[in-house]
């Protein structure tokens, strides 16, 4: 099983959390600028991804090349509409996530939810997957919880049949993280199926971390080719 987190000088108490809820497979996320950070991170022994937080279009559609080599995956996140298009039409983001907000008023026939139906066919083109963050819809009360949940189960139906789901914790602090057998339990409120909440917390994750490193062999020359001798 996998986590995502967002660590900020408590890794340590991150595992000891992810241990005691049987989390065999925990990625740390950092929003980080340049190589030699991430390279200084890796001495918990875990993966690690790049937190990417663009905040224009053209932050959105730019990541350094040795970075992206560098994370073992990179989870995108916007609530700007132009932002999140961009990150979707970027096959260098594997992760979209956090793109629903709890503000604004939704339409007459839609909800504003961050996803819409070429943003959705964006994902599916790009091979990116859609992450649920659980700790975003915690940290809610009342009314806005409510529209949050709303817009995630819009986010899920226009999406479950596309692309691959992913709900992870995204905890900033270890007692928000949750067992993944609850995390795919709340997926499947959400609207996705009991195959699709099984695989959010391990395959799915699982994939894109192989994909990544064979990314990052000599041999790879682009998705489906790679030299051989």
């Amino acid at each position: 099983m996998y986590d995502l987190v967002v660590p900020n000088n408590n890794e340590k108490e991150f595992l000891e959390k992810a241990k005691a809820l049987g989390i065999s497979n925990l990625i740390f996320l950092y929003p980080v600028k340049n190589v030699d950070e991430i390279r200084n991170k890796k001495q918990f022994g875990v993966k690690i991804g790049l937190l990417f937080l663009p905040k224009t279009v053209g932050e959105a559609k730019k990541i350094n090349e040795k970075l992206y080599l560098e994370v073992d995956l990179i989870a995108a996140t916007s609530q700007d509409e132009a932002v999140t298009r961009a990150l979707c039409e970027n096959p260098m983001v594997d992760i979209v996530f956090g793109v629903a907000t709890s503000f604004g008023k939704d339409a007459l026939d839609y909800r504003r939810a961050g996803i819409n139906a070429i943003v959705a066919n964006l994902i599916k083109e790009n091979k990116q997957s859609y992450a649920v963050s659980f700790v975003n819809i915690l940290n809610e009360i009342g009314v806005k919880r409510a529209k949050l949940l709303g817009r995630e189960m819009q986010n899920i139906q226009l999406l479950r049949r596309k692309v691959p789901l992913i709900i992870a914790s995204f905890a900033k602090k270890p007692e928000e993280m949750r067992l993944a057998e609850n995390l795919g339990a709340f997926l499947r409120i959400l609207g996705a199926n009991y195959p699709q909440s099984k695989a959010a917390t391990a395959s799915v994750i699982e994939s894109i971390i192989t994909r990544k490193e064979l990314r990052k062999s000599k041999w790879f020359v682009m998705q489906g080719v790679r030299l051989v001798e």
